[in-house]
């Protein structure tokens, strides 16, 4: 599957998938997630999405999260961006991410899958 667009699209995918909710809580993840992070989805739903973000780029997601909750304008959705993960035990894995933002019943939801790229 090339480009999806929709969550559904998103979900048909043997990559690994997280998908958040406009406050950012995860609301869920797939089985590759859980292999290549070792979180399972009991463990990780509803945690903040931060929590597989690096430290150093927190601050930057929250930022782009913030501004497009107010403006529904984003600069990164819909093609590839070259970012980290972190594991349940804290280890990086870089990875291509691509990202949509799909509105249900009045309420943002983003989902991503991870290509791992191996360095």
């Amino acid at each position: 599957m090339s480009n999806p667009s929709t969550l559904a699209e998103l979900r048909e995918t043997h990559l690994p998938l997280v998908i958040a909710n406009q406050e950012g809580i995860i609301t869920e993840v797939n089985a590759a997630f859980e292999q290549l992070t070792h979180w399972k989805q009991a463990e990780i739903k509803g945690q903040m999405i931060s929590v597989i973000l690096p430290i150093y780029f927190r601050d930057a997601h929250h930022l782009g999260f913030s501004r497009f909750r107010s403006t529904e304008i984003a600069q990164i959705l819909n093609h590839p961006l070259e970012l980290k993960v972190i594991t349940k035990d804290n280890q990086e894995i870089l990875s291509e991410h691509y990202i949509i933002a799909e509105k249900i019943n009045g309420q943002w939801f983003f989902g991503a899958t991870l290509r791992p790229i191996e360095i």
